[in-house]
């Protein structure tokens, strides 16, 4: 993965893709070489071609192909799957389309929460939904969540997909859709394992939220545990990720002391 984000070229370039053509050549049948295959045209047509253009759609049209290949080498296996939900996006999958590769991953693997956050963003309103539908769909997925799942803090990424105009919504961070969609996710890193890979995305997600919502002393709590990291939500879309987390790292430790707090005693 650190090869491909220092060089994204084609398969085809040389060196950037040269030790996955060796090894799809030497094992044809591998199936986690299909899917790394797959997964590498996916990042090179959103690294480096233009949304829209002919070179991106012929990329990923590829990468579907690879995707459907990868599928028929490990049939039970939802990864082809999952990497096709980027291509969905990107290609803009009728709806019957999408929700038939949904249901081959909840059929696979239903408490997935990447696939979750992939297929999230084709609900939403800057790609092929809006609003209410990413909203629902979140909310269906934190419904069903089973216990120790993060799914229930699946709301909270669509509110933050759909975050009004601050100057233009007064109190919005106060409002019910916000509370109850914080609520989920601090119940959802609650029971999680400590172990769970996507768990520091939602304790960032959670800073975030929490010093908006001006709730310091709980903003305090999540950053005891991601303090040190900041590749995550919502960060990474910032150009300055680390400058823009300290910030909010410093607003809660302000709001936290004006109100009696001391981040001496926060339990580590």
């Amino acid at each position: 993965s650190l090869e491909l984000q220092q060089r994204p070229g084609g398969v085809s370039d040389n060196p950037g893709g040269q030790w996955l053509r060796v090894w799809r050549a030497e094992t044809p049948k591998d199936a986690g070489g299909a899917a790394v295959h797959a997964e590498f045209l996916v990042q090179q047509a959103w690294r480096t071609a233009e949304q829209g253009t002919d070179e991106f759609r012929i990329i990923l049209e590829e990468a579907k192909d690879a995707c459907a290949q990868a599928a028929l080498l490990a049939p039970g296996d939802p990864v082809p799957y999952i990497i096709e939900l980027s291509i969905a996006r990107g290609l803009a999958y009728p709806r019957e389309e999408f929700e038939q590769l949904w249901l081959k991953i909840l059929d696979r693997a239903p408490a997935h929460m990447g696939a979750h956050l992939a297929a999230l963003h084709y609900w939403c309103e800057k790609w092929h939904g809006s609003r209410d539908l990413a909203y629902d769909f979140a909310e269906a997925a934190a419904a069903r969540a089973p216990r120790g799942s993060l799914l229930a803090a699946l709301p909270l990424f669509a509110v933050y997909e759909h975050l009004p105009e601050v100057n233009l919504v007064r109190g919005f961070y106060e409002s019910e859709v916000v509370t109850k969609a914080v609520e989920g996710a601090l119940f959802a890193v609650h029971s999680a394992r400590a172990d769970d890979p996507m768990l520091a995305h939602v304790r960032h997600l959670l800073v975030f939220f929490l010093v908006r919502c001006q709730r310091w002393s709980e903003a305090m709590n999540q950053l005891v545990h991601v303090d040190g990291h900041v590749g995550a939500l919502p960060w990474t879309l910032s150009e300055d990720p680390a400058s823009d987390y300290a910030v909010y790292r410093a607003l809660a430790v302000a709001g936290y002391e004006a109100n009696g707090g001391s981040p001496a005693t926060l339990p580590h």
